[in-house]
């Protein structure tokens, strides 16, 4: 069997956690199949990290990300984000994680 690799999961906003949950189905059936395993870790981006974190992707989950070797990223924004300044929005975490990874 192979070794484990590392994901992180980041479920984001609106439809992304729905549709993060349909993925780690996929993933858990894959594990007890043992076709491949995984170490699953779980952080926020989008507005759910604007809301707990206060910023669209901290600094400790881009570490996170950038020590996996896959990152599974849901969809982020929404409407209750639409009035923040450009530099806070929902958004701004997708763009991080693409500018340095």
């Amino acid at each position: 069997m192979p070794a484990n690799r590392s994901l992180l999961v980041l479920p984001g906003d609106g439809i992304g956690p729905e549709v993060i949950g349909e993925v780690r189905r996929v993933i858990d059936w894959m594990d007890r199949r043992r076709a491949v395993t995984f170490d699953v870790g779980e952080g926020l981006v989008g507005g759910a990290a604007i809301d707990a974190e206060g910023a669209p992707l901290a600094d400790a989950t881009m570490d996170r990300a950038m020590n996996a070797d896959a990152v599974l990223l849901g969809a982020v924004g929404g409407p209750k984000w639409d009035s923040l300044p450009f530099a806070q929005k929902p958004e701004r975490g997708l763009l991080r994680l693409r500018k340095e990874m």
